[in-house]
């Protein structure tokens, strides 16, 4: 089951006056502690809901460094890269 993530608050400041990529979501890039960098996450109401790719978020709220929205749209709700990547990772 999926876990929502919470955006630190130092970093969650500047996104709500952004503007949303979608109706109640916006597109962010999120940059960890580690320098590791994830393009496509979708973040609502505060909380990472979604990282492209991946079934579970694979970072805490403490590996965080920054977030910026970028509004690199993709088709969160379908699932299909999710699948894609989990199937291969198990072949």
């Amino acid at each position: 089951m999926k876990h929502l993530v919470p955006i630190p608050r130092g970093c969650a400041e500047h996104l709500k006056n952004a503007e949303d990529t979608g109706f109640g979501y916006q597109v962010v890039s999120v940059q960890l502690k580690d320098a590791r960098i994830f393009e496509q996450v979708v973040i609502s109401e505060g909380c990472i809901i979604e990282v492209r790719g991946y079934k579970e978020i694979p970072f805490s709220p403490d590996d965080v460094a920054s977030v910026s929205v970028n509004h690199k749209r993709w088709n969160f709700r379908d699932q299909s890269d999710t699948r894609a990547k989990s199937r291969a990772a198990t072949a």
